[in-house]
């Protein structure tokens, strides 16, 4: 079975007059090497009927990097217009994301190769029915666990962890109806009722069910034709004014959210929150499109606080020399249960220090992060940088592979493992500190569940009798 997904020559001479086009646009060289980039590291990454969740994370990724560029671009201003190291920061992200991703890359093609006869041969092993349930179970009992999660003190992380349980049953779910192509309005219900209920988050989780919904789709592509590229970029156009729409109200929103607490919480009904979502919704102005799409480029992009970085480091503040990740490792590995007198987390704090830009803190319900990029700058300079995010993207892959591999004997089961694990590493913005803290709690947190639950679980879920369903 081929390893690389196939491109007919349609979809070949369209990328290629993509990837050459962008040229002759401002800042050109720039996007050019962007497009490389993405050429390179997806191309090796996604493989067919391989699990997608690092092709996400990249996609994701790269968007935060290239966002800079379209802003200057939109803007009619140099790529340097609001710092001067801004083409350097670009470089670096995209650097970085190659430099990341090639461990990841390394272990994806150590994953045996399937067929999608496999793979349907392993669901058909599972309980489409008991899945479901456990599905509907999941979600009552983690929407409870999150609500609670951050009163836990130093349990704080595990359980949290813990709550990622409901998308993995989500993923496990959603593979077995396209496999079996049953339940298919069971599923569609699932997927609307997750958007519908990140509405009502303060952190607009309504986005997270769409990424797992592409992580389910993606893993199926095998061929790609100019038609599907037309309808993707189509999507993508509609994505993208949804994403403006959204920008222009969600300050409004949140504060009503909130009530002018300066909290991150939710305090009110869930009635007043979609009373108050479409009042927004009907009084937009289109006079502001042209503001929303700004504010919406400026907000997904995360290059510019590696740039500031740049611009005071070292000629303001020396270069760290280790110290930044090595407060992060620190504070990571030391449980607050087991020092009650640990510092709190204060990513804000951390980003107007090196930035030089004068952000709020906690007590004013803001969390600014510098971003993990960054924090590698910061401590070893521009090619140093990439050290910490090679051994990074080693942890990704030999964590990844080891869920993969060791998570069960059914591959359905494994990739949906893996994509309740990783899926919230998605954001270029996490600083090192958050980043490092959830990944060795959700690996730990995992590898006891591989261990001790399990094994029980998919005895629960497999077809009485062993006969596929």
């Amino acid at each position: 079975m081929d390893k690389k997904i196939y491109f007919d020559d349609g979809a070949k001479g369209f990328l290629l007059l993509l990837l050459f086009g962008q040229l002759f646009l401002n800042s050109g060289i720039y996007l050019f090497f962007g497009a490389i980039c993405f050429a390179i590291v997806l191309y090796n990454l996604q493989q067919p009927y391989k699990p997608a969740v690092f092709t996400i994370i990249f996609l994701y990724h790269f968007i935060q990097v290239s966002a800079g560029i379209w802003l200057s671009n939109y803007l009619g201003k140099d790529i340097n217009y609001r710092s001067g190291h801004s083409d350097a920061a670009t470089i670096a992200g995209y650097t970085g994301l190659l430099v990341m991703f090639s461990p990841i890359i390394y272990f994806q093609n150590k994953i045996p190769t399937v067929s999608l006869e496999t793979l349907r041969a392993h669901a058909g092993k599972l309980s489409i029915d008991k899945t479901f349930k456990a599905y509907i179970i999941a979600f009552f009992v983690t929407n409870a666990l999150a609500g609670v999660a951050l009163s836990l003190g130093g349990w704080a992380q595990i359980v949290l962890s813990f709550v990622n349980i409901k998308w993995f049953f989500f993923l496990l779910f959603g593979f077995q109806v396209v496999l079996k192509k049953r339940m298919q309005k069971q599923f569609y219900l699932a997927m609307g009722f997750e958007f519908i209920m990140g509405f009502f988050s303060y952190f607009s989780d309504f986005k997270t069910v769409v990424f797992f919904i592409g992580f389910i789709y993606i893993i199926f592509l095998v061929k790609v034709y100019l038609q599907q590229i037309l309808v993707a970029l189509l999507a993508l156009t509609i994505v993208f004014y949804g994403g403006v729409f959204w920008s222009s109200i969600k300050g409004e929103y949140r504060a009503f959210l909130n009530q002018g607490s300066n909290r991150q919480s939710v305090d009110v009904s869930k009635n007043q929150a979609l009373d108050k979502l479409l009042e927004l919704s009907d009084k937009q102005d289109r006079s502001s499109f042209s503001q929303s799409i700004v504010t919406f480029l400026d907000r997904i992009q995360y290059t510019y606080h590696l740039a500031k970085s740049m611009d005071r480091v070292p000629s303001v503040i020396p270069y760290q020399d280790g110290a930044n990740w090595g407060e992060t490792l620190e504070f990571v590995l030391t449980p607050r249960i087991l020092n009650p007198d640990k510092a709190t987390y204060q990513a804000s704090t951390k980003t107007t220090k090196y930035t030089g830009i004068g952000y709020a803190g906690a007590r004013s319900g803001t969390s600014v992060s510098l971003g993990y990029f960054a924090d590698g700058y910061i401590d070893f300079g521009y090619f140093g940088m990439f050290i910490p995010l090679l051994i990074l993207g080693f942890i990704y892959g030999a964590s990844y592979f080891y869920f993969v591999k060791n998570s069960s004997n059914n591959f359905v089961f494994n990739f949906s493992v893996v994509g309740g694990i990783f899926m919230e590493f998605l954001a270029l913005e996490m600083d090192s500190t958050y980043l490092l803290g959830r990944l060795f709690s959700d690996i730990f947190t995992f590898y006891l569940l591989s261990v001790f639950f399990f094994p029980w679980l998919i005895k629960q879920l497999y077809v009485r009798g062993g006969v596929s369903e």
